[in-house]
């Protein structure tokens, strides 16, 4: 019984990193795509079938729209038709907190030290909290984040030669390698980035030192790239990235395709150079230095692979930096008091301070982690309980054209009407019968990016563009450039504005 109490209620450091990224994400959904996959999400759930998704759309000219995250929408949907925008916040910051988890456990191998550990993971909360709102890239870091702590551990269980300082491997890790098939192929309709699960087993191949151990990573692949065809798609979803590679420089003019700038450089910076002399510090094999190449690559090329590059930084980090730092660390008395192990499994002990001895495999104080998201949907449910903890995790619909949107509805504004990337979301979310212009999850057409583009900054020719796709209606931002250009052009007329968004109709 004793041990059973300190198992549910005395947390580990990782519980505790877990809950910590739960509460520090746990907000409304404020991304406008998270409309978007909410709308297609209902709409699957409507019909029973997966859509083109360039039906939405009147310029679609690259043929099939691909939905390849329908299963996330499902769920996003499911969570939203449940608790409304707290349902989806919840499944968000609950996956936060198992993404952090993961990576607690990643740097909890060298380290003992909570302080040092929770530097690392707050460089990474920076890197990868941003990226987790509602959408299903979400489930992209957490199977990356579960998938490097399988393989890492798995090759270093196999390898004598790189034992962590602090650690014992569970010898159930030769076994839960074959985890990773049945993850892809539930990855494979989460989320494009599924890609990412066969090349890190072949990154991590050459790691295992016994021969049996890369045959079994060798039968794990090929196992794992026939569970990526249980997908709607089956074997044509193998030329998504070739796709998403043709249409990168269409890709670019969006704000989420383009390089990090700002704060995030400057975090990105600091990991990379962080990654770079811990690489210096401690000799690694050319897949660790590769994979950290890739990642800062992949992290500079587009800001929406930030959130993989901070998993990856994490891994490398407490594989190079954490165990040549950590004899130097434990000279200071002052950080030897936060060196902190937690072992309830052998000896009902609880956390045991200032002893490099084995760190648990052990998930202690699990009460708390499951406890407080439940708190929270009851929140939702029980008037009383609401009351008790009154949050507001709903959808902020101010910042959206909702006025213009009723107006434009009420109006029954014929043609085709444009409104920029930003709002198509909110646009399909509550106009599902009407078609819009442009979204590049609607299908990557260059003719339509490139019309996208003319028209939100116009260039000569914007009017070719909306003669070309009969472009009746304009719903845009108050003040924007084409707000101002379409205010002074022969042809336009406002017929709406209010302080957030303006509406402009052909006149005959």
């Amino acid at each position: 019984m004793r041990r059973f109490l300190l198992r549910a209620f005395l947390p580990s450091p990782a519980v505790i990193a877990a809950i910590a990224a739960f509460v520090a994400t746990l907000a409304g959904p404020n991304n406008p795509d998270t409309l978007w996959h909410l709308a297609v999400g209902k709409w699957i759930l409507t019909h029973h079938a997966i859509p083109d998704i360039s039906r939405f759309y009147y310029s679609a000219t690259a043929g099939f729209g691909y939905d390849y995250s329908w299963l996330s929408q499902v769920v996003l949907f499911g969570a939203w038709h449940v608790l409304g925008g707290a349902g989806v916040a919840i499944m968000n910051s609950v996956v936060a907190g198992c993404i952090f988890y993961l990576l607690y456990k990643m740097l909890e191998r060298n380290s003992a030290n909570i302080l040092v550990n929770f530097v690392g993971l707050g460089l990474a909360l920076m890197t990868i909290s941003v990226y987790l709102s509602g959408r299903p890239v979400i489930f992209t870091v957490a199977f990356l984040a579960l998938e490097i702590l399988i393989l890492s551990d798995f090759v270093q269980s196999s390898a004598s030669r790189l034992p962590p300082l602090a650690s014992r491997f569970s010898p159930l890790a030769s076994h839960l390698v074959w985890l990773i098939p049945p993850i892809t192929a539930l990855w494979a309709n989460l989320h494009p980035g599924f890609v990412i699960a066969p090349f890190l087993i072949l990154l991590f191949l050459p790691l295992a030192r016994k021969a049996r151990d890369r045959w079994t990573l060798v039968g794990c692949l090929a196992v794992t790239g026939l569970a990526v065809l249980l997908n709607p798609y089956g074997w044509r979803i193998y030329l998504m990235p070739l796709e998403i590679a043709r249409s990168m420089s269409v890709l670019r003019g969006l704000s989420e395709w383009t390089s990090v700038s700002g704060w995030e450089a400057v975090v990105w910076g600091s990991l990379v150079a962080l990654v770079a002399c811990g690489l210096s510090l401690r000799r690694q094999p050319p897949p660790v230095i590769l994979l950290a190449a890739l990642a800062a690559f992949a992290a500079g090329l587009s800001n929406r692979n930030m959130p993989l590059f901070g998993v990856v930084a994490v891994f490398v980090l407490g594989r190079t930096l954490l165990p040549v730092l950590a004899p130097v660390l434990g000279r200071s008395s002052l950080l030897r008091k936060f060196d902190v192990e937690y072992d309830t499994a052998a000896d009902c002990r609880s956390p045991i301070v200032n002893r490099q001895s084995s760190v648990a495999n052990s998930a202690g104080g699990w009460f708390w982690a499951i406890a407080i998201p439940l708190l929270l949907i009851g929140s939702r449910v029980s008037p009383l309980a609401a009351r008790l903890l009154p949050l507001n995790l709903d959808f902020n619909f101010s910042r959206y054209p909702t006025a213009a949107v009723r107006y434009i509805e009420e109006h029954n504004r014929p043609g085709n009407l444009f409104v920029r990337e930003t709002w198509s979301g909110y646009l399909l979310w509550t106009m599902p019968d009407r078609k819009l212009f442009y979204d590049a999850k609607g299908g990557f057409s260059r003719e339509a990016a490139e019309g996208h583009s003319m028209l939100i900054k116009p260039k000569t020719g914007w009017r070719d563009v909306a003669d070309r796709y009969g472009i009746a209606t304009f719903l845009l931002e108050r003040g924007s450039p084409l707000a101002v250009v379409l205010s002074e052009a022969a042809g336009w007329r406002r017929e709406y504005s209010d302080s957030l968004a303006e509406v402009f109709v052909r006149v005959p």
